[in-house]
């Protein structure tokens, strides 16, 4: 009798217990496996992401243009922005339910020069998520060339592990050629700044360079080269085309991973809003939604 009770003591409570750890478990590294595996959209901890539509989607650089996503792509084309405006974000990763990514960013031009710049990001989920968050400052050195810096707060969280916080910094320059062409150039934790101490795992430094032909902002073309020093060399061009005074379309390519965007958006006075969409071959397709205001 002693033994048939224990018996359906462990049918009926211990082995369902068990057997709902194990698929939680499963559950959790299926999608933490998947986490490290994508590269489009999923970052290692602290790993730089340059935020908003022409940085997020595949092919749409952002290292030498002048644009409301600054303060994430180039913090030195801020200096040259006469309007300030707040931005957000939204991009579905397609890479399990629930793992998403949401940004918010703004600019503040100053009276006298320069302008302030600040941006927030938080990517995953419940059991793991990566946050970011950062303050800018860009100068005008001269008409033709601009200097930002950005210090960041990077904060990443697994279940059952805790949480890290630690922090970092970037900076980009901005030159105009000429009226029509543009280069830029940025650097992302140039010190190289230890992520686990205990480790010796470090948060990813990242280089990058470009440039940008523009005609009278109705046409414009990106093209430029990123090198993460522990990952090989990526490419990246991209094309933005203003078919209606309130209309554009943008298509990329991107060469780590081979992946490639479409998409257009809305100009409405003082708002503007963004639909597009990326592919590649791990995650399949991915929407992207940004909407933005310019006061």
């Amino acid at each position: 009798m002693h033994i048939d009770v224990n018996i359906t003591l462990f049918t009926s409570n211990i082995l369902p217990f068990f057997i709902a750890m194990m698929r939680l478990t499963y559950r959790t590294l299926f999608y933490l496996g998947l986490l490290l595996l994508s590269t489009t959209e999923i970052f290692a901890s602290g790993e730089f992401r340059a935020l908003g539509s022409r940085m997020m989607v595949p092919g749409l650089g952002g290292v030498s243009t002048i644009s409301l996503y600054n303060p994430t792509g180039n913090q030195a084309g801020m200096a040259f922005q006469s309007e300030g405006s707040v931005s957000l974000y939204y991009a579905n990763t397609g890479i399990a339910e629930g793992v998403n990514n949401f940004i918010g960013m703004g600019l503040i031009p100053l009276k006298k020069n320069g302008a302030l710049g600040f941006s927030a990001s938080y990517f995953g989920y419940n059991l793991f998520n990566d946050k970011k968050f950062g303050l800018s400052y860009a100068l005008k050195l001269a008409d033709f060339v601009s200097l930002g810096v950005q210090v960041d707060v990077l904060n990443t969280r697994i279940a059952g592990y805790g949480s890290r916080t630690t922090a970092t910094f970037e900076m980009g320059t901005l030159f105009k050629v000429s009226k029509n062409i543009r280069l830029g150039a940025h650097v992302y934790n140039p010190l190289r700044v230890k992520l686990n101490t205990d480790t010796g795992e470090r948060i990813p430094t990242v280089f990058r360079m470009g440039a940008t032909y523009h005609n009278d902002d109705k046409f414009q073309v990106s093209a430029e080269l990123e090198k993460d020093l522990d990952m090989k060399l990526a490419f990246r061009a991209g094309i933005d085309y203003k078919v209606h005074e309130m209309v554009f379309l943008r298509a990329g390519v991107l060469s780590l991973p081979l992946s490639g965007s479409v998409g257009a958006g809305l100009l409405l006075k003082g708002f503007r809003l963004e639909m597009l969409g990326a592919w590649q071959p791990i995650t399949g397709f991915a929407p992207h939604v940004g909407m933005s205001y310019v006061f």
